[in-house]
């Protein structure tokens, strides 16, 4: 009997979770602030304006500025002329700026920003961006501004920060743990190498995250020395105990990141090197193509590269030569000179009789050539490498 497909009733419940998923803000959010340390908050800041940096571009946060701007008592002839300016006079900083003083950031705090208002800067960068786009230009029927849309790809460096971003999910999630219950926090209990290679973080990404943690661990190891009454008194509300351990969790990060980067440096496929043709190697080469009195002509020096021996003759010194590659190498060309060569072995004499014995050495095969140099009467000189415009190239083997 066939089986009966059951269809699987949605309730209204996963319904709308469904939908409070899809249009839920992740923006980040300030609550707590209030309970924060300046270190906590620093980071908390630096942290919110990388997401912003990361999902977004200062023509999607220009919106944001403007809600600000409502919220914050601007008129409507100031709210339109900044919405009237060019998008791209509205940075990511200034963007990202508002979206976060709209989500429950303090505007002043006296252990951040040297007590600085966050929104005057905020007002003072909106009011430069008026008057520097009062005179952007408009279209004459709509009175809109006149922009150029292109579509923005972000660059590969922005993607691998947004991917190391995401990779770093868990450890904030742990050093929120920290905050909240720094007696029960266990370092031991993360394992960090693990977790990152579960997230697949490659070389780079470990660059980036550990850029991200080492000024808070640097904070902490010089806080734990107790030479700086700063560090000290911002770190006065933790325990010895508890300081040790979440500075070992930051040394963890570090080490974690450095394991990953070593890694990929064992791993490392070498690049293989391109082969340089034959062509331009010999091409700088000087040698005697010819000589007419002798009747000699030169082989091709290309049969120079990865031969065993090389038979050479110098027509201004009457010298016979022989080139000898090394044990396990062979013979090369390096601009006008010959590489490879056993320097011990390769030796030249000077010839008496040239043209009766060079017929000989023509005329001779395998055999006889293997002790040619040695029958010739002449004192033993160790060839140099270097070939002229006088040497004839006589044979390769």
């Amino acid at each position: 009997m066939a089986k009966v497909a059951t269809k699987t009733r949605v309730t209204k419940k996963q319904v709308i979770e469904h939908r409070t998923r899809a249009t839920k803000d992740l923006s980040p959010k300030w609550d707590g602030h209030e309970t924060m340390t300046a270190d906590e908050f620093n980071r908390h800041f630096r942290l919110s304006m990388d997401y912003y940096r990361l999902e977004f571009g200062g023509k999607d946060l220009k919106p944001k500025v403007i809600n600000w701007m409502s919220a914050n008592g601007y008129t409507k002839d100031q709210i339109k002329a900044f919405k009237d300016t060019k998008d791209n006079r509205c940075s990511v900083t200034v963007g990202a700026i508002a979206s976060n003083l709209l989500r429950g950031m303090p505007a002043v705090r006296a252990d951040f920003n040297e007590g600085r208002s966050t929104s005057l800067w905020l007002g003072s960068a909106i009011g430069k961006i008026i008057e520097e786009g009062k005179h952007d230009e408009r279209d004459p029927e709509e009175g809109a501004v006149e922009i150029k849309s292109a579509v923005v790809q972000p660059s590969i460096q922005e993607r691998l920060r947004e991917a190391a971003f995401r990779m770093t999910e868990e450890i904030e999630d742990a050093l929120e743990s920290f905050s909240q219950d720094p007696e029960s926090f266990d370092p031991k209990t993360f394992k960090l190498l693990n977790l990152l290679r579960g997230k697949q973080a490659k070389a780079a990404h470990a660059r980036i995250i550990k850029d991200l943690y080492t000024r808070q661990h640097d904070e902490l190891v010089e806080a734990g020395q107790g030479k700086c009454e700063q560090l000290k008194e911002a770190y006065s509300h933790l325990s010895k105990a508890n300081m040790k351990k979440i500075t070992q969790f930051y040394s963890e990060i570090l080490s974690a990141c450095d394991m990953l980067m070593a890694e990929a440096k064992v791993n490392r496929v070498p690049r293989k090197t391109k082969a340089k043709p034959v062509e331009k190697i010999i091409a700088k080469l000087k040698y005697l193509k010819q000589d007419d009195k002798l009747k000699l002509v030169s082989v091709n020096p290309a049969d120079i590269i990865g031969s065993k021996e090389l038979w050479i003759f110098n027509t201004k010194t009457r010298k016979l030569g022989k080139y000898v590659a090394n044990e396990y190498l062979e013979l090369g060309v390096k601009g006008t000179s010959i590489t490879g060569y056993n320097e011990n072995m390769s030796v030249q004499k000077t010839l008496r009789k040239p043209e009766e014995q060079l017929k000989e050495f023509k005329a001779a095969g395998k055999v006889v050539l293997r002790k040619f140099l040695e029958d010739i009467k002449a004192v033993d000189i160790k060839l140099n490498g270097r070939i002229n415009e006088d040497t004839i190239l006589l044979k390769v083997a």
